[in-house]
């Protein structure tokens, strides 16, 4: 035989808990968007520049000086602006880049990306995003 334990909050305690369970996810999803400006912007800055440099390579009317000097000068990603919408397993973040003349002719400064977020990885990339995605997420 099982028994199975049924517990019933009522009154002060239903408040307390529901009071406790709001308080926890409030905490969780603003430590998430706050770690979103530190580690999420590494991240964010490392894929574009992953990107740029990738571009600046696959130019082949460039000589090699010339793609030399555009990798070390698109190296440097300012990310002017960063924000997030969504739940945390699925974030669609807006990134709005500084301009920087090394970047490749038709460079996107303003970019949407998906990220998901941890407790224990932090947050990961989980691919490209349209501005359509942007404004259907929730807040």
């Amino acid at each position: 035989m099982s028994s199975v334990t049924v517990v019933t909050f009522r009154g002060w305690k239903a408040v307390a808990v529901l009071v406790a369970v709001a308080a926890f996810t409030v905490l969780r999803v603003g430590s998430a968007r706050s770690s979103l400006d530190t580690q999420g912007r590494e991240e964010l800055e490392t894929w574009i520049r992953a990107e740029v440099t990738s571009d600046i390579l696959a130019d082949s009317t460039a000589g090699l000086t010339e793609r030399g000097e555009a990798l070390v000068g698109a190296s440097r990603v300012v990310i002017r602006s960063l924000e997030a919408r969504g739940p945390l397993d699925d974030t669609v973040v807006k990134v709005e880049l500084e301009p920087n003349p090394h970047f490749p002719e038709g460079t996107e400064l303003v970019r949407y990306y998906r990220l998901a977020y941890s407790a224990i990885l932090g947050w990961s990339y989980k691919g490209d995003a349209n501005v359509v995605s942007w404004y259907l997420a929730l807040i």
